[in-house]
């Protein structure tokens, strides 16, 4: 698989997991409208299964009522309510849909996840993070140097010219700002990052 065919796919997870975002749907949600296996489309969006035409045939039409072409046709757009299938408006009847997309936080999230997966004198690399972190978010500048708790980390890669930076964490973050960060993060988001968090330290012990 070449780079451009490797963005494609890319811009399209980006896009699927901006309508669901949208429209306040859960992944397994998505397995059951659209007729997918168990875990499918978390698969699909984690690059863990082939993004194949036919799935993503289905979930265009069966969850958005529409058409392949019409949905890399969106261009940042997203449908009217009243246009998605009925099954879809029940569905979603009477959730708040109004999420803050282009308002989220980078600095929350890297409170989480650094806060969840690091300890004082640890080497961060922003490799293992971006993983994590939202898909809207995921392509950002991991600057951990210019954030708010900035003081609590070390460039110690300064002075040298690298692709990614590497950081190490040199004093706690306050529970405070975890709890503040935990609070702004977004709480689908937030569910499925500590649902991963506990796999991974099951899988360990």
């Amino acid at each position: 698989m070449n780079h451009s065919e490797l963005d494609e796919i890319a811009s399209i997870i980006k896009l699927l997991e901006h309508l669901r975002k949208h429209f306040n749907i859960e992944k397994q949600e998505i397995d059951s409208f659209a007729k997918l296996k168990v875990g499918q489309y978390s698969r699909m969006i984690g690059k863990n299964q082939k993004l194949d035409l036919q799935s993503l045939r289905d979930v265009s039409n069966k969850i958005y009522n529409l058409s392949i072409k019409d949905l890399f046709n969106l261009d940042g757009s997203v449908p009217k309510e009243t246009d998605l299938p009925i099954e879809i408006q029940k569905l979603i009847a009477g959730r708040n849909k109004v999420r803050k997309q282009d308002k989220l936080d980078l600095t929350s999230y890297l409170i989480v996840i650094v806060t969840q997966y690091y300890k004082v004198d640890d080497i961060i690399n922003n490799k293992v993070i971006r993983p994590y972190l939202p898909a809207n978010l995921s392509d950002k500048p991991i600057e951990l140097g210019k954030t708010t708790v900035r003081n609590c980390f070390e460039d110690i890669n300064k002075g040298t010219e690298i692709k990614r930076k590497v950081y190490k964490l040199i004093s706690p973050i306050s529970s405070e700002l975890i709890k503040k960060a935990r609070e702004s993060v977004d709480p689908t988001w937030l569910k499925e990052f500590d649902e991963k968090l506990k796999d991974s330290n099951g899988k360990k012990a």
